[in-house]
């Protein structure tokens, strides 16, 4: 197959695709990227060919104006900057492909899609992303509602989330020749989705799977054999093992002030830091001592099976990646599918209950982290989930999903 993968967002939601990407070439098929501009060199780097989407999200993030909490912001940008950009941008790119994959804020590729006639298949690395009981939209931070509230919460928002979204998907398939629709959101999963995500850590609803149309898959995990740095090697060495903090591509404008609390509770508590700064550059407010290292990055594969816990901001890459290394873990929730993964962390018994990072404090960050050290329990459940998920990678799966989805397309 000629497949174009169209990821937009983070790393979360580009990674992941490159392992896809890997696991597609290692089949036989040829594989094309359109994605954010600051992913590019990366992909290409990894062989493949790589046309930028038309955005810098990283750039956008930490463009002053930008404020992901604010609906009026979030409207405003996806009418005239993202979807106007998208649909130009993956239009041009779907030369002589046989099937789009998205993932991410990808709005423009089902469109796309149906202008060639070819299918598209969407990705989602949380089951929060796809409608069903089990879960709330990720739009609502509240997990702990009944089923029966879930699927109300899906059946009321659905409407919302179309009238939104109608004008710009709309005056993008006008671009295309294409004529308007009434559903977005139906047409962005008429296609079919997959959702990439470990059962056991976050499962899919047996309502939603019943459809037909959603499957899932064991996460997409990228082994990209970049070793761990020297400064971190030699760090990781030199005494016990440390807590991982890093917030990934979050942004704050208190990051200051929750690097302050995060050295705090860590003395406290009394254990090492590793500080992967990430886009939040939580590192630049970190205090340089023996018992400090701040980094810009790191692999979390490698590194973290090397650490005592882990903070973060519970994004679906981290908190997989800190399931597979069996650490106990301490999520701060910024935005969206992160309070699902702190909700199911702690359900699961990973780590304690999660602290939404505008509530941060030394004192309840201190009490949560000393919980996740010390509780027996936590770190033997966290150890038994990492054996179960030992060696697994759902990227062959994915394959096998996309090549009978264009199948049944060519049958038809």
């Amino acid at each position: 197959m000629r497949v174009l993968l169209a990821p937009h967002g983070t790393r979360g939601d580009v990674q992941p695709m490159l392992a896809f990407a890997i696991a597609l070439r290692r089949h036989g098929h040829d594989v094309a990227f359109v994605a954010p501009s600051d992913f590019v060199d990366w992909l290409r780097a990894a062989g493949f060919p790589a046309e930028s989407d038309g955005i810098d999200v990283e750039a956008t993030i930490r463009a002053p104006g930008t404020d992901l909490q604010s609906l009026r912001f979030q409207m405003r940008y996806l009418t005239d900057v993202l979807a106007p950009t998208l649909f130009a941008s993956v239009a041009r790119a779907a030369r002589n492909v046989e099937v789009i994959v998205g993932s991410g804020v990808q709005l423009a590729a089902p469109s796309v899609a149906e202008r060639l006639g070819v299918p598209c298949v969407n990705v989602a690395f949380c089951p929060c992303a796809v409608p069903g009981r089990s879960a709330p939209p990720p739009t609502i931070k509240t997990q702990r509602l009944p089923r029966w509230l879930n699927a109300l919460l899906w059946r009321t928002t659905r409407p919302m989330a179309d009238a939104a979204l109608r004008a710009p998907i709309n005056a993008g398939r006008a671009s295309l020749g294409l004529g308007p629709v009434r559903s977005p959101l139906q047409l962005i999963v008429g296609g079919g989705a997959i959702v990439a995500a470990y059962p056991e850590l976050g499962p899919v609803g047996a309502d939603t799977l019943s459809s037909g149309r959603v499957v899932q898959t064991d996460a997409w995990i990228l082994d990209d054999g970049h070793p761990i740095p020297s400064d971190v090697d030699a760090f990781l060495r030199d005494g016990p093992p440390p807590v991982y903090v890093g917030f990934g591509s979050m942004v704050s404008t208190r990051t200051e002030e929750l690097a302050a609390h995060v050295m705090a509770a860590a003395r406290a508590v009394g254990c090492r830091l590793l500080i992967g700064g990430g886009w939040a550059q939580l590192g630049t407010f970190a205090a340089r001592s023996a018992n400090v290292l701040a980094v810009d990055s790191l692999p979390h594969e490698l590194v973290l099976p090397r650490t005592a816990a882990a903070i973060h901001h519970g994004g679906a890459g981290t908190t997989t990646a800190a399931a597979r290394a069996g650490v106990p873990q301490v999520l701060l929730p910024h935005i969206l599918d992160q309070y699902y993964w702190g909700h199911r962390v702690a359900v699961l018994g990973l780590g304690p209950e999660p602290l939404p990072v505008s509530r941060v404090t030394s004192g309840s960050l201190g009490s949560r982290l000393r919980l996740a050290l010390e509780d027996t329990p936590i770190r033997a459940r966290a150890q038994e989930l990492a054996r179960r998920l030992a060696g697994r990678n759902g990227v062959d799966a994915g394959v096998n999903r996309l090549v009978k989805v264009v199948e049944t397309r060519c049958r038809a």
